[in-house]
């Protein structure tokens, strides 16, 4: 049985398509970047990562991309989020169950805490952690093991909640199971190949598989 908890926020916690969207056009806008696909080929990896293989660019565009992104999401695109319905019910019962539960995104960790605390969930969790304005850490594997650290989390009673390979990845690294969800923006197919142990198709789903 699982003691800790770990949840990705993108995708899992929160629908942020609309968010980072219109982040990315308003950053591609301004450095001149043309880009007609789906944007949401950007949300689970660090930009750092997800620029090079999906634009092409060098380091010194990625770095005014990912500047000009966080220029606009901090005063408009963190406030263009929803959370999944279901979440809210889930947090408060693992929470009532004693689990241990912890936020690991690579997301900048004063985005998600402002998110949190916007959608006044916040307190439910036991630590909040992303990367810093630094770049590190950078990786999700990363993150998930300072998430562990403090939670002091054994590795065979915990488990990583997320919507795409990342997710997946991270977990594997670190060592622990990974539960995919397929609400979000990853495919099951990817999930599954990348070795998510269990596949939840709604919050609801996934709150009978980690009781």
């Amino acid at each position: 049985m699982y003691e800790n908890i770990l949840f990705d926020l993108d995708g899992t916690i929160i629908n942020s398509q609309k968010g980072v969207s219109d982040s990315l056009r308003f950053a591609f806008a301004q450095n001149g970047v043309s880009f007609d696909g789906d944007y949401t080929i950007f949300i689970g990896p660090p930009f750092k990562v997800s620029f090079p293989k999906f634009l092409g660019s060098d380091e010194a565009l990625t770095k005014k991309l990912i500047s000009s992104y966080r220029e606009h999401y901090a005063k408009i695109g963190v406030k263009e989020c929803t959370l999944y319905r279901g979440i809210r019910d889930l947090l408060v019962t693992l929470k009532r169950d004693g689990k241990k539960i912890g936020l690991a995104t690579t997301k900048p960790r004063l985005f998600a805490e402002e998110i949190t605390k916007r959608k006044r969930i916040f307190g439910l969790f036991d630590i909040v952690s992303g990367t810093e304005t630094s770049g590190a850490p950078s990786q999700k594997d990363e993150v998930v093991r300072i998430v562990m650290d403090k939670l002091q989390a054994a590795p065979d009673r915990t488990v990583l909640v997320g919507d795409t390979i990342y997710d997946c990845i991270g977990a594997t690294v670190c060592g622990i199971d990974c539960i995919g969800v397929s609400y979000g923006f990853g495919g099951v197919a990817d999930l599954v190949r990348e070795g998510a142990k269990l596949i939840a198709d709604s919050p609801k789903t996934l709150k009978n598989l980690l009781k």
